[in-house]
C-alpha cells in the first residue's frame, strides 16, 4: 500500500477511482460521437481535464481505455437490472407459476428500459454502442464480446420462456422468442436518431418512457402467454 501511495505521489497524475470514472465517462461520450478511430487520447484527456500521460497510467493505451468503457457500461447495466434478474432467478428456483414468471420477465424489461432511456447518460451510451456495433468499428483491434452481465440476463429470460413453454420448445426457438421480446427495447435504443421521424419524440420524457414500458409489457404478456404449455 505504501509503495502504491508513493507511486501515485511521484507520478503527478490525478489519483483514485473518481478520476478513472471521469476519464471513462468523457471517453464514452467522445467514442460515441466520433468512433474509436476518430478521437485521440489527447482529446479525451483534455475533455477529462487530466494530463495526457495519465490515460496510459490508468489504462495502458487507447484500446485499454475503450475496453474500460465497455466494462463500465456492463457494470452499470447490472447495477440497474441485476436486482430484478436475481428476483426472477429466485422465482425460477422456487418453481413459481407462469403468471409470476411472466410478470418477472416484464419487470426485467422495465428495468432495462429505465437503464436505456431514463438515466442521465443514456443517450451517450446509446451512441457509443451504435458506434461499437457499426461494421467499420470491427476493423479495429478492440475486444468486447458478450459480457457476463448480458449472458446472465439472457439466460434468465431464456429460462422463463423454457419454463412457460415446456419441452416442446427447443433451444433455438427459445432464443428467437427472447430476441424478439427484448428487441422491442433494443430497436428503440439503437434507432434513437430515427425516433423523431417515426414517433415525433425529440426526447425521452418520463411520461414517454412509461408509455413505452406499458406497451412493451402488454406485448410481452401476449407473446409469453401464447407459449404457455397445456
Amino acid at each position: 500500500m505504501t509503495s502504491l501511495r508513493r507511486r501515485n505521489a511521484e507520478s503527478g497524475y490525478p489519483r483514485g477511482e473518481e478520476t478513472k470514472t471521469k476519464i471513462i465517462r468523457k471517453a464514452i461520450t467522445l467514442f460515441g460521437e466520433k468512433g474509436f478511430a476518430g478521437v485521440s487520447t489527447r482529446e479525451i484527456a483534455s475533455a477529462a481535464g487530466v494530463p495526457p500521460p495519465s490515460l496510459q497510467y490508468y489504462f495502458e493505451n487507447k484500446e485499454g481505455l475503450y475496453q474500460a468503457c465497455i466494462e463500465d457500461i456492463h457494470a452499470s447495466a447490472w447495477d440497474a437490472i441485476g436486482p430484478v434478474a436475481r428476483d426472477v432467478e429466485d422465482l425460477l428456483a422456487a418453481n413459481a407459476d407462469a403468471d409470476r414468471l411472466i410478470d418477472g420477465y416484464c419487470r426485467i424489461l422495465e428495468a432495462l428500459a429505465d437503464f436505456l432511456f431514463a438515466t442521465p447518460d443514456a443517450a451517450t451510451r446509446a451512441l457509443f454502442i451504435a458506434q461499437h456495433q457499426a461494421p467499420s468499428s470491427r476493423t479495429t483491434n478492440k475486444s468486447g464480446g458478450k459480457s457476463a452481465t448480458g449472458r446472465r440476463i439472457r439466460d434468465c429470460c431464456a429460462a422463463v420462456v423454457s419454463r412457460i413453454g415446456g419441452p416442446r420448445l427447443g433451444d433455438e426457438e427459445i432464443s428467437v422468442v427472447c430476441t424478439t421480446i427484448n428487441g422491442q427495447l433494443v430497436v428503440v435504443h439503437l434507432a434513437r436518431q430515427h425516433i423523431e421521424d417515426w414517433m415525433g419524440w425529440k426526447e425521452f420524457t418520463t411520461e414517454r418512457i412509461e408509455t413505452l414500458k406499458a406497451v412493451v409489457r402488454r406485448q410481452t404478456m401476449v407473446i409469453l402467454n401464447s407459449y404457455r404449455s397445456t
